[in-house]
């Protein structure tokens, strides 16, 4: 694409993005791996101590979340469940890519809505962001109720939303978390990760269209 100076921009054909160590990148290609990352989990919450029940629940929580990404045609997935003395942290980040409004200005279009608290505790701030490589982004976080194959469970959201040099789309990257007590440490990890975000381009690995198996951001926040 060229722009508004005749200067030619280049399109980016990919991304990376890292996560913390303990962290795993989800295959979002099928319902195989819904059934990987369940197991994995179910497996973890035993050892950790809970209870059949409630690993059955954890479980079942990070199956519709990577279902969910894969059927709203996520191109990326990662998370994490660890197990710790007071609880269970779970964590899931996905990276989208989207059509913004017709005029295109995705960030504008954030920043004029105002979102006011609601009754039932549910609130949603818009904001813009810098993240280094990339510059000013789009930003929505707050507490939301989540559906997910028609269960509702309340969460920690975060959407960053990126704009793409050279192209009509732009990509989303949402980090959701059920651990409403640690919002606050929540939110600032999410973006933290998505500060690492860098676009890729021709000639390197692609990941900005729904791949057969997810690629993406394997290297790590601590290398």
């Amino acid at each position: 694409m060229t722009s508004a100076g005749g200067t030619a921009v280049a399109v980016p054909t990919g991304f990376e993005l890292r996560t913390p160590h303990d962290w795993v990148d989800f295959s979002v290609a099928d319902e195989a791996s819904e059934n990987r990352v369940a197991d994995d989990v179910w497996t973890r919450a035993r050892d950790g101590g809970f209870t059949e029940e409630q690993a059955g629940q954890y479980a079942e929580q990070l199956r519709r979340s990577v279902r969910q990404a894969r059927n709203a045609g996520a191109v990326h997935a990662a998370g994490t469940f660890q197990v710790y003395e007071d609880g269970a942290l779970i964590a899931t980040v996905l990276v989208s890519v989207v059509t913004p409004p017709a005029t295109g200005d995705i960030i504008g279009a954030l920043t004029a809505v105002a979102q006011p608290a609601h009754a039932d505790g549910t609130w949603r701030r818009v904001s813009t962001a810098q993240i280094p490589a990339i510059g000013t982004v789009g930003r929505v976080h707050g507490i939301q109720n989540v559906s997910q194959d028609g269960v509702t469970m309340r969460c920690a959201v975060m959407h960053t939303v990126v704009p793409l040099p050279g192209a009509t789309n732009a990509l989303v990257v949402t980090g959701s978390s059920p651990n409403l007590a640690e919002a606050e440490e929540i939110f600032e990890l999410f973006a933290t990760i998505t500060a690492t975000l860098t676009f890729s381009y021709e000639g390197e690995a692609s990941a900005l269209t729904p791949p057969a198996a997810s690629p993406g951001g394997g290297r790590q926040l601590d290398e």
